[in-house]
């Protein structure tokens, strides 16, 4: 083979793994054809909610009547992807129907989006649907059809009932209907979905895990795999190269399983949501790291020729990870989770020798699976790295081959969360009850005294230095006795715990929605801490519900005054008596 033909087979490894990336053609499918390409249907997972979308339109399409079928979601969750492999699997049925894809953009330069949208429902007015045989997969995102249903409800009372029935725009509720052959309304609710489902063994994640087993599958039906192979045999300076190394450092299922559970905690943690599109580009990301001059292979080949042993360490995986927030919104979170934030003893005890030690490979060895160290451990010593650059590299190798314990021990609220959010969403009233105990009594010490039970300190307004006035409340629960589920694994569900309680002065519930961040400020408080201006801030709506405790509490409930930092329990009473006379005492 001539130099020139085996620089451009070499490079063929990243011409594949660029198909990856967000910026490839390969990234954007249009859900009304059938442009997914080998690439694409190689990578492609079956979803829970493709299953429901594909079952829907079956059924429909043997319809005489007309049939619209919301596929509602987010931006970039996979409608679009879905919608294109469905045309290929479905091309009998699908082509009774047309697909408008795109409700938030008009047509026509001189009709709003909202008029194209009508325009394109004409059929499904109340005026004309008994009469219509028109069939329409509608992928709409919920603003979208939030803002039309404000502009064009009255022209479609059957349509928003439904919508309405359903529950669709409820962001609280995860409705469970099965299609109805009766209607001519349906849909599937791409935002009941999740990229991890909840188990009693905690979070796990189908499609994660299946995207990154093709991404380094050694099979023939992967093209990354293929140019891999070609790439490590054609190019001599193949062993220092870190897009290898990561690439390698991916077909070890425990460090696949690790970043995977990292990933998840960041969704969780962070409330992100997180598309297949926007994953596949993590995914590049992670294996191909900034600043390396691909596009000529002479000139990579010189350059990594003279990489550092630190210049390397800093390239891959274990540490690219962490230390590239600037990258996305996806490692900017991950960047948090740096397990050198945190510290345990036995970990500090290895530090002590490490560090000291004239000869830290030895210590690596010790502590670091050997296939791990193959590649690294002549790159690891105290003439080529600095202290720091060992500590780090250290503790996130033994990370990365950690047992599912030692990862609960600096993560203990989080795996906490999960399991009672399992829990929940099998609506276990041991779980009900734990999180509504939570929330009264975090609320009453968000504001109060731990040594005062039952009484919070009133916002009197003015910001009192001397004096401080504290009140009981009680709360009452809301909730809906529902039949307790022992499902395995649950894929729909929501991912904060929704709770109200009955207040005397209105007769709707107030209702408060505890994510993973609150959960982990109430918890926090209930060990001791006091909440502070930030917090106050952060969390409105919570604060907001204390204050709704204390405003419909017993108007005639007795007021405690004490000086501040005097430390007694009270220092004045303020009551009314049954005559509806004050008495004010002192203790």
């Amino acid at each position: 083979m001539q130099k020139k033909e085996k620089n451009m087979f070499k490079n063929e490894f990243f011409i594949e793994l660029q198909k990856l990336r967000e910026s490839s053609k390969n990234a954007v499918a249009q859900g009304n054809s059938t442009n997914l390409d080998y690439f694409q249907e190689y990578l492609h997972v079956e979803r829970e909610v493709e299953k429901h979308l594909s079952e829907c339109i079956k059924e429909c399409s043997k319809s005489s009547k007309a049939e619209l079928i919301l596929v509602c979601g987010n931006v970039g969750d996979g409608k679009s992807h879905i919608l294109s492999r469905l045309n290929n699997r479905l091309k009998e049925e699908i082509r009774n129907f047309k697909i408008h894809n795109d409700a938030t953009e008009s047509h026509n330069p001189n009709e709003t989006s909202n008029d194209t949208l009508n325009r394109v429902l004409e059929d499904f007015k109340d005026v004309n649907i008994k009469a219509s045989n028109k069939k329409l997969i509608l992928a709409i995102n919920l603003g979208t059809l939030s803002k039309f249903q404000e502009e064009y409800e009255s022209d479609y009372t059957q349509l928003f009932d439904y919508v309405k029935t359903q529950k669709i725009l409820d962001a609280d509720v995860i409705y469970h209907s099965k299609n109805d052959s009766e209607s001519s309304f349906h849909h599937v609710n791409f935002t009941d979905y999740h990229m991890y489902s909840l188990s009693s063994e905690g979070p796990k994640s189908i499609i994660i895990s299946t995207l990154l087993e093709r991404i380094v599958a050694n099979s023939r039906e992967n093209p990354i795999f293929a140019a891999y192979e070609n790439y490590i045999e054609y190019f001599e300076c193949a062993e220092m190269c870190p897009i290898k190394y990561n690439y390698e450092f991916l077909m070890n299922v425990e460090n696949r399983n690790i970043i995977i559970n990292l990933i998840i905690q960041t969704i969780v943690k962070n409330k992100l949501i997180v598309s297949v599109r926007s994953l596949l580009n993590f995914f590049f990301e992670l294996i191909v790291p900034i600043n390396l001059s691909w596009d000529n292979l002479e000139i990579y080949s010189s350059d990594i020729k003279k990489l550092k042993e630190s210049d390397y360490l800093s390239r891959i995986i274990p540490n690219y990870l962490f230390e590239h927030p600037e990258l996305s919104y996806l490692f900017s979170a991950i960047s948090r989770l740096d397990p050198c934030r945190h510290r345990y003893e036995d970990l500090d005890s290895t530090l002590i020798l490490l560090i000291n030690s004239d000869t830290p490979k030895e210590i690596f060895l010790k502590n670091i699976n050997k296939n791990t160290l193959e590649v690294l451990s002549n790159k690891i010593s105290k003439e080529k790295l600095t202290r720091e650059e060992i500590t780090k590299l250290f503790i996130r190798l033994k990370y990365f081959q950690s047992s599912e314990e030692n990862l609960r021990l600096s993560n203990t609220y989080y795996y906490q969360f999960m399991s009672l959010l399992y829990d929940f969403n099998n609506n276990k009233k041991t779980a009900i009850k734990e999180i509504y105990k939570l929330v009264e009594e975090s609320a009453r010490r968000w504001k109060g005294d731990p040594k005062k039970n039952n009484r919070v300190v009133i916002n009197l307004g003015k910001n009192q230095l001397k004096y401080r006035v504290l009140k009981e409340f009680s709360t009452e629960p809301t909730f809906y006795k529902i039949k307790e589920s022992n499902d395995l694994h649950i894929t729909k569900f929501l991912q904060e715990f929704t709770l109200s309680f009955k207040l005397k002065k209105t007769e709707i519930p107030y209702k408060i929605h505890i994510d993973y961040r609150l959960y982990e400020i109430l918890i926090r408080i209930l060990k001791g801490y006091r909440p502070n201006k930030k917090d106050n801030n952060n969390n409105i709506s919570f604060v907001s519900l204390i204050n709704n405790f204390i405003s419909d509490g017993d108007s005639n409930s007795m007021l405690e005054i004490d000086k501040i930092n005097i430390g007694k329990p009270a220092d004045y009473v303020l009551s009314i008596d049954s005559f509806g006379e004050y008495k004010f005492q002192l203790l």
